[in-house]
């Protein structure tokens, strides 16, 4: 699991800033006890315990698909966000 950023702790986000601030990666090797549900885990906890602080961020949607039945399931198409989350309120 990493962050990617170039944000620090105390940073100053620009009034025009890049909606890419931070780029969350978890991985887990298939081999050493993982597969696709243990990874949407480990990212479904790392989700909830990211914090950025002064803007809206996308958390709260990524924390959707990944509590969602048929992300879970592997269920995923161009379309899935159209088709099961797009009706959804928004937080």
């Amino acid at each position: 699991m990493r962050v990617d950023t170039h944000i620090y702790q105390g940073y100053t986000i620009p009034a025009y800033y890049d909606s890419l601030m931070a780029k969350l990666i978890v991985a887990t090797r298939y081999g050493a006890g993982g597969g696709r549900e243990h990874t949407i885990r480990r990212m479904a906890r790392a989700l909830s315990e990211f914090t950025v602080d002064g803007v809206k961020t996308t958390i709260p949607f990524h924390r959707d698909v990944m509590a969602h039945e048929a992300f879970m399931s592997g269920d995923v198409t161009t379309d899935f966000i159209e088709k099961h989350l797009a009706l959804q309120p928004a937080h």
